[in-house]
C-alpha cells in the first residue's frame, strides 16, 4: 500500500500526512466497491459542509483522480469506486516517457559510437 501512496501523493511530509487516511479510503472503498461522497465523508468524520472540511475531504481524494479513483454522477450524488484499469494506464503512460528519456541518451552514444 505504502507504494501505491508514495505514487498518488508523493513522499512531501505534508503530503505524507495525508497516507493515513488515504490508505483508510482506499481500504473502505474497495471492500463497499462504490462509495457516494457523503457516505465517503461521514466514514472519515468530515463535514463537507463547512468550508475546512470540504477542503480537507478534497485534499485527499484530489490525487487519487486520473490515478485510481473513478467519480460516477447518479443525479446529484456523486459515487466513488476503485479502477486498476485506471491505475494500470497511468503506469504505462509512465513507463512510456521514462522509456523515452531514459534510453534516448543511450541511442544516440551508441549511433555516435558506430559513425
Amino acid at each position: 500500500m505504502e507504494e501505491i501512496l508514495y505514487i498518488i501523493y508523493g513522499n512531501h511530509p505534508k503530503s505524507k500526512k495525508l497516507h493515513g487516511e488515504a490508505a483508510k479510503i482506499i481500504n473502505f472503498i474497495r471492500e463497499k466497491h462504490s462509495v457516494s461522497r457523503d457516505e465517503l465523508a461521514s466514514f472519515l468524520n468530515i463535514d463537507l459542509r463547512s468550508q475546512n472540511g470540504k477542503k480537507h475531504f478534497y485534499n485527499l481524494i484530489s490525487p487519487m483522480f486520473d490515478k485510481v479513483l473513478v467519480s460516477e454522477h447518479h443525479g446529484k450524488t456523486v459515487y466513488y469506486h476503485l479502477s486498476y484499469d485506471l491505475f494500470r494506464v497511468y503506469l504505462d503512460n509512465i513507463r512510456r516517457k521514462a522509456k523515452y528519456y531514459l534510453t534516448r541518451q543511450s541511442e544516440d552514444q551508441t549511433e555516435e559510437e558506430e559513425e
